[in-house]
């Protein structure tokens, strides 16, 4: 049976699938490696005294499948200069280790595009929790990028959910505990007028292909 995928969450699933748990790096908080999950530097952490060699150990781990949640957010006090620097650090990492990295951006999406040119033919790039307009969707899929849906998005009444690419799709349930990822999955197959076994296997083909979890 196909499992359902959740591409980000922070915290352990209940979920009857397979889920990425994120890891902060740098944050006072425990950190989890049993199964599979993504670590990186917060841009909220940029201006810690965090050390990349270390959190390089961490991505060698055989449960790491990508690095993130890291990325630029122009909504906090940290120097936006401070935090491209941080970020770049990690896309070289992704690029090293050939794992895909997992991206949150706040109102810089202009930086972020522009950063980003050089490497999307070296690793997948994935803006995640998603929930913006579809213009700004299709403009970052035509750049490169996969997209990780907020659950949010799928209330949304001006959505043409038929003109967006599932191979460039990714499900999430990020910080609601609340929501089980079976739940984001049945509304999206109902907006994308998708049996929900036919979405899964078209998630599950994109995870496969990506995260290079054959023969796991």
């Amino acid at each position: 049976m196909i499992p359902y995928i959740n591409i980000h969450t922070h915290h352990l699933s209940k979920d009857n699938g397979v889920f990425l748990f994120n890891n902060r790096f740098g944050f006072d908080k425990e950190q989890y490696f049993e199964k599979y999950f993504s670590v990186g530097i917060h841009p909220w952490d940029a201006d810690l005294q965090i050390s990349i060699l270390e959190l390089e150990k961490i991505i060698q781990h055989s449960n790491c499948l990508a690095i993130g949640e890291c990325g630029l957010d122009k909504l906090i006090d940290i120097d936006l200069e401070l935090q491209k620097r941080i970020f770049i650090s990690q896309l070289d990492l992704a690029v090293k280790y050939q794992k895909p990295m997992i991206i949150h951006c706040v109102k810089a999406f202009d930086e972020l595009i522009e950063i980003c040119q050089s490497y999307h033919l070296k690793i997948p790039l994935i803006i995640h929790g998603f929930n913006k307009s579809q213009q700004l969707l299709q403009q970052l899929i035509n750049k490169g990028f996969y997209i990780s849906l907020h659950h949010s998005v799928f209330d949304k009444v001006d959505y043409d959910f038929f003109n967006i690419p599932l191979e460039k799709i990714f499900l999430e349930t990020d910080n609601n505990e609340s929501i089980l990822i079976e739940d984001v999955y049945e509304k999206a197959a109902v907006c994308f007028q998708i049996q929900e076994d036919d979405l899964k296997e078209k998630i599950y083909t994109n995870f496969t292909a990506l995260f290079n979890t054959h023969g796991r």
